[in-house]
């Protein structure tokens, strides 16, 4: 089994998202880019407090399984788009957060609020138009809104962080979560 330390890398941070509770159940997925054709991502219906180096499936960038014994995560076409549009990117968490999932469904961008949002994520978060889970139409929208960002918001769906590691990508997706908390508050303090 090839890449045995980023396929840990991969369990590792999926039980962190966890635990975080930024997935339940069997949502979300986590990927890295391991040379320009193959990457490693989650498998579709595992739960994170469960998984193994051996559940991690490697594919190519059309999708083709190459190693691994599981069914790849429905949003694979999410990542492999994301990979062919930006080369900088390493690694992929998509996540179904509570307050990027409340942005989310309310359709609402992450506007510039704090410095740390220009500096670490490159600015406003945009909401990609909405397309169903794992559709190709999916993929193409992420990739427009994500722009050179470092984080997107799927509309009615959840959000996408990416990074020059997992632990970048990680990193990046605690600090949208707690952005869009504190947005979610500014919103409710501005009614009153």
């Amino acid at each position: 089994m090839k890449w045995k330390k980023e396929r840990q890398e991969i369990v590792n941070f999926a039980r962190k998202i966890y635990r975080k509770g930024f997935v339940t159940g069997i949502s979300g997925n986590l990927s890295i880019r391991v040379n320009d054709n193959y990457l490693l991502i989650t498998p579709k219906s595992k739960c994170y407090e469960k998984i193994k180096t051996s559940d991690i499936v490697l594919i190519d960038l059309n999708g083709k399984i190459i190693e691994g014994e599981r069914e790849p995560s429905s949003e694979k076409k999410l990542h492999i788009e994301i990979y062919k549009a930006r080369k900088d990117v390493k690694a992929i968490i998509h996540t179904h957060s509570t307050y990027a999932c409340i942005l989310a469904a309310k359709e609402i961008s992450l506007p510039l609020i704090l410095d740390e949002q220009k500096d670490v994520l490159g600015g406003e978060i945009k909401v990609a138009k909405y397309a169903p889970c794992g559709s190709n139409e999916l993929a193409y929208e992420a990739v427009k809104a994500l722009e050179d960002k470092k984080g997107v918001i799927l509309a009615k769906h959840g959000a996408v962080t990416v990074g020059k590691s997992i632990n970048e990508a990680f990193y990046i997706c605690e600090l949208l979560e707690r952005l869009s908390k504190i947005y979610v508050y500014i919103k409710l303090i501005e009614k009153n």
